[in-house]
């Protein structure tokens, strides 16, 4: 009985000399200019977004993000333009903080404001503007999951550039669409 009371005594104490161990974390700012690939890519355009990522442990931290998109297509008579303005609030897991601390993972939930038209271009008229008697246009608001790898390309105490890959996926009628798909740069401040 005495040797299982010092066991539990030993490891009780263990687990608070564990607990005092310091955790380096570090917080960031992120600006990045994105390619966004919507649909299927059949319109393609430029995109920015800015990203404050809250470190919990060297593994998690809490990220949200704002971000928007835009592109146009005009060819062969018909036109295209789609744009998003997304929030997202997203997990960032560090898989090797010890090994490939540049390598990280983003996990969350997002807002996303799209709206797209489309239709044929039809002849100007005498103010030199153009119409379309057959445009689509539609605004949705969507609910849906944002996924993106990150890999640091650049890293030092205060500074931090990579490559950034994103998918953003919207739920309606009842299944997930894949709505953008986004890749580009950034450059990070770390504090």
């Amino acid at each position: 009985m005495r040797n299982i009371l010092l066991v539990i005594g030993v490891f009780f104490i263990s687990t608070f000399l564990y607990g005092q161990e310091v955790i380096k974390t570090c917080n960031s700012v992120r600006f990045g200019i994105n390619r966004a690939f919507f649909g299927s890519g059949d319109i393609v355009g430029p995109g920015i977004y800015a990203e404050y990522s809250y470190s919990l442990n060297n593994y998690f931290a809490v990220t949200p993000r704002i971000m928007s998109a835009y592109a146009n297509r005009n060819d062969e008579g018909n036109f295209a333009h789609a744009s998003s303005f997304v929030t997202s609030l997203s997990i960032r897991i560090t898989p090797l903080p010890n090994f490939f601390k540049g390598l990280k993972f983003d996990f969350g939930g997002l807002y996303h404001r799209f709206i797209n038209s489309h239709g044929s271009i039809e002849e100007k008229d005498e103010y030199n503007d153009y119409h379309s008697n057959d445009a689509i246009y539609y605004k949705e608001d969507l609910f849906g999951i944002l996924g993106s790898l990150n890999i640091n390309v650049f890293e030092n105490r205060r500074l931090e550039t990579g490559l950034r890959f994103d998918m953003l996926t919207s739920f309606t009628e009842g299944y997930f669409n894949c709505d953008s798909w986004q890749i580009g740069t950034y450059i990070g401040i770390k504090f």
